[in-house]
């Protein structure tokens, strides 16, 4: 072969891979043009392929770590909102017990010493209490008041059936009960303080009042001190009530909540979520 021959056969080749180049699909060239006797085909030997498509390995993995970033995204946003939906319906359900039980309480308190048609009802029995009760005869919990009312339900001889005693306190289960056998009425309620309104106007060797307005001039709690027999208890003209309640589940909150009953400050061991609610009810009755 001379240099001519070398040379062209050299052209031709670089043609044919350029055509290749711009033709992916055509695994060979085939033609029977003939270079110097020889086919062209014969000259190009083996098959030429056209450059391999598709992704890197090192491609992959960058996006298989962006879908990781992603997804822990994804999964962040669907705990967070898990934890708020959580943290809502406890509320929910905390708001509702303590208007439940305030109500509850409310209820009864403002029938105290309501007697329908009796006049022999003693103004001792209307209303009673324990302050911080430490008995644990009766089931209530240790340092929770506990309250007893009694009136007229309904009208019906002979007069001494009619009374209807019903007490309220707390047990251990966290509950506000009603009555010796216990029924629960509201769930969550830790604790409940109760003070009484005193009516100093009204005389106290009778319980008539002396003119008074019927309002309370001063709130005391239970204690047998402050109502050592039934004339002092007959002063009493409304009960100021605070109820301390938590929610039913525990670990709604991220840490232990610390929060401030009867005038002191406590950090629970739990993370439960705690309100407190207070009312003030007026005895009806009592109201002259």
């Amino acid at each position: 072969m001379n240099v001519t021959f070398l040379t062209s056969l050299t052209s031709q080749l670089n043609t044919q891979r350029a055509l290749l180049r711009q033709s992916p699909t055509n695994a060979r060239i085939v033609s029977n043009e003939r270079i110097g006797g020889i086919a062209k085909d014969q000259v190009l030997g083996a098959i030429i392929y056209p450059q391999q498509q598709g992704f890197t390995l090192v491609e992959i993995m960058i996006a298989l770590l962006i879908g990781v970033f992603l997804l822990g995204g994804v999964m962040g946003v669907f705990l967070n909102t898990k934890q708020t939906y959580s943290v809502q319906e406890a509320l929910s359900r905390l708001q509702e017990n303590g208007r439940f039980a305030m109500d509850f309480l409310a209820k009864d308190i403002r029938m105290a010493d309501y007697r329908e048609c009796l006049t022999t009802l003693p103004l001792a029995d209307a209303v009673s209490g324990t302050d911080n009760d430490t008995d644990p005869a009766n089931g209530f919990l240790d340092g929770s008041d506990s309250i007893t009312i009694v009136w007229s339900e309904v009208p019906c001889l002979p007069p001494s059936a009619v009374t209807v005693p019903r007490t309220y306190g707390i047990t251990d289960s966290m509950g506000l009960y009603q009555n010796t056998n216990l029924n629960v009425l509201v769930e969550g309620v830790e604790n409940m303080q109760i003070q009484y309104g005193v009516d100093s106007d009204i005389d106290i060797s009778t319980g008539v009042p002396k003119g008074g307005d019927g309002t309370a001039n001063y709130y005391v709690d239970g204690t047998a001190a402050n109502f050592p027999d039934w004339q002092h208890w007959a002063q009493i003209v409304s009960v100021r009530v605070s109820l301390l309640l938590q929610t039913v589940d525990d670990n709604i909150a991220s840490e232990p909540l610390p929060y401030t009953y009867n005038g002191a400050t406590f950090t629970p061991g739990d993370r439960r979520i705690r309100r407190v609610y207070t009312s003030t009810i007026a005895l009806r009755n009592r109201i002259h």
